[in-house]
């Protein structure tokens, strides 16, 4: 059966360039291409064998990624699927590969890496391309070294303080987590600031780095 490429953007631009762009390629003109801007309408058309399925998920979040591509899998176990994203947080992308996707592309990604990934994993290989590669190895090499660099400070937030970080963490904004955690987003407001204040940060991307350098978040 031939296998056929299914594209997910929210932006027709997008899409309309990639479509382009495979038409004209060696690898994949010959191959049958959908395109979609909305996760709900993807569902029948992944349903059948030799599907690849190719998600931008550049401005979108990491949780709500995760769980279209854990549905996904759930409707088409044998399902192909790369990840194209500016994120090259290893953490995010350790999920990604958790959860079953077979690509992982990043924003230096260029004509010719795009069509080796697709070759590559349309022949049931996995591919990451060169940047995202190296961060995966500098993190693993990383551990032993930076074992003991987590701190106190952790403990000396609540429970909710501890919720609210994770899901800044996974890139979330205010409305998005008062609406997961039921609570107002002046709350969490507030729970970002008084983390802010305990681990004498001035901005949410500090906080976040200053979470991540000392693994104070564990999935």
């Amino acid at each position: 059966m031939e296998t056929k490429i299914v594209l997910y953007d929210h932006q027709r631009l997008y899409l309309d360039c990639m479509t382009y762009f495979l038409n004209h390629n060696s690898v994949t003109k010959k191959l049958k291409i959908e395109i979609f801007n909305s996760f709900e309408d993807i569902e029948k058309s992944i349903l059948t064998d030799n599907t690849l399925l190719i998600i931008n998920s550049t401005g979108l979040s990491c949780i709500d990624v995760n769980a279209q591509i854990e549905n996904f899998l759930k409707l088409n176990p044998s399902l192909k699927i790369i990840i194209h994203s500016t994120n090259t947080e290893v953490r995010n992308i350790k999920k990604f590969f958790d959860k079953g996707v077979r690509g992982y592309l990043g924003s230096n990604t260029d004509s010719s890496e795009f069509s080796e990934a697709i070759k590559q994993v349309i022949d049931g290989k996995i591919f990451v391309n060169y940047d995202v590669k190296n961060e995966l190895l500098n993190s693993i090499c990383g551990v032993e070294n930076e074992s003991d660099k987590k701190t106190g400070a952790f403990e000396d937030l609540t429970v909710r303080e501890k919720d609210v970080l994770l899901l800044i963490c996974d890139g979330l904004r205010s409305r998005e987590i008062a609406e997961k955690l039921f609570i107002s987003s002046h709350t969490v407001d507030s729970h970002r600031r008084n983390m802010m204040l305990k681990f004498n940060v001035n901005s949410s991307a500090k906080l976040v780095k200053f979470a991540m350098e000392n693994k104070l978040i564990v999935y």
